[in-house]
């Protein structure tokens, strides 16, 4: 017995010498070597471990490449006033009084934590003094583009229907500042990007498509391919369209949203219609048909007050833009106050938080399958 137990040792200590392995089913894979006498006391101490002839490669699998990307985008933004305005009580006097700060002060933290925020500047930042002859004319000081700046605003949407309103030397004093800012801008066949520090590429494409034309289709299916030519990961689109005070898109904005997803955007941002409008997911892509007024200089009171931020963070993995939807509503109003617009948007919070969300439902509902719960988190319909 004692024989046999001390070959069985042996051989064990010879399979552990070789390196062999176990294979799944618990057997060793034993080489052919030259039997042991019984009688052999000393082991393992003086046998040299035999090298194989050739090692196993072991595959490395490289990680993924993981990037998010959030951006941030708001609806119309005058930073400035209608010719009709005094003095008193207007965003002159605001600015005056509390600086550019004042204006994002209540919600600079939500653009500064972004990779790129996007609003659409509805007006002309100029000292121009050609007015054209148009109902409301609106214009704000060059140095207001320091309320963007000084609030993190990396681009905006000029396809609009004030960007001409003190004609065409205001519309170039505005493409100046902006430059000069650094803040990147679309308009028709200008498209722009913006490079995030993780290294996606954003492109942004914008133009006034109340003129439901072929050109001005053109400019952003053409505008899209552009971007994508010049390395854009991510391209937005923003289009100013609608009717003025309705909360429901109209047939061409929902034929020409469909369009523009086909042609290759990655996210539809629609504005002028003043008020918030329904959100759709097509193609899994999500349609922001109006986002209301933001930061509003262009009217003191207006009687609709309510308006969202849309965020949505994008993730690629090695560089491929995947297919989930991360993205929420968050319900602000224009003004820190319900008895007159003061210019500085405010989160709503309670029972206004909630009767936003509830809208935003409703405005929404017969667009797709999809919802916002009560923090405003875009969700599928069950």
């Amino acid at each position: 017995m004692k024989k046999e137990r001390f070959a069985a040792l042996l051989m064990a200590a010879s399979v552990l010498a070789c390196g062999c392995s176990v294979q799944a089913t618990g057997e060793a894979n034993i080489p052919q070597t030259e039997a042991v006498p019984d009688t052999q006391e000393k082991v393992t101490e003086d046998i040299a471990p035999m090298e194989t002839e050739t090692e196993e490669a072991t595959e490395v699998v490289a990680e993924p490449v993981i990037q998010t990307v959030t951006v941030t985008a708001v609806g119309d933004c005058t930073l400035g006033v209608t010719q009709t305005h005094g003095y008193a009580g207007s965003f002159h006097e605001y600015y005056d009084q509390n600086g550019e700060d004042y204006f994002f002060g209540g919600v600079r933290d939500l653009f500064e934590s972004d990779d790129f925020t996007l609003i659409n500047l509805e007006c002309v930042l100029s000292e121009s003094e050609n007015r054209v002859e148009k109902t409301w004319n609106l214009k704000g000081r060059p140095e207001y583009v320091g309320i963007m700046t000084g609030s993190s605003v990396e681009g905006c949407s000029l396809g609009n229907n004030h960007t001409l309103d003190y004609g065409e030397s205001s519309l170039e004093d505005t493409k100046s500042v902006l430059d000069e800012a650094g803040i990147i801008y679309g308009l028709n066949e200008h498209v722009a990007t913006y490079t995030t520090e993780s290294g996606i590429v954003i492109g942004i494409v914008s133009s006034n498509m109340l003129w439901q034309d072929e050109t001005h289709a053109n400019y952003v299916k053409d505008g899209i391919a552009a971007l994508r030519e010049q390395g854009a990961d991510l391209v937005i689109v923003s289009c100013h369209w609608g009717i003025e005070g309705d909360h429901y898109a109209n047939g061409y904005q929902v034929d020409m949203a469909h369009q523009i997803i086909d042609w290759g955007a990655d996210l539809l941002i629609g504005t002028h219609p003043h008020v918030l409008q329904g959100v759709e997911l097509y193609k899994g892509k999500v349609i922001c048909y109006s986002l209301g007024n933001f930061c509003f200089g262009g009217n003191r009171n207006p009687q609709v007050k309510d308006t969202a931020v849309y965020q949505q963070t994008f993730t690629f993995v090695d560089g491929v833009l995947q297919t989930d939807i991360n993205a929420d509503m968050i319900p602000y109003s224009i003004s820190s106050t319900t008895s007159r617009n003061d210019f500085r948007p405010t989160k709503a919070e309670g029972d206004r938080k909630q009767r936003i969300i509830a809208d935003l439902n409703d405005y929404s509902s017969s667009y797709s399958n999809i919802c916002f719960d009560e923090e405003g988190k875009l969700m599928l319909k069950e």
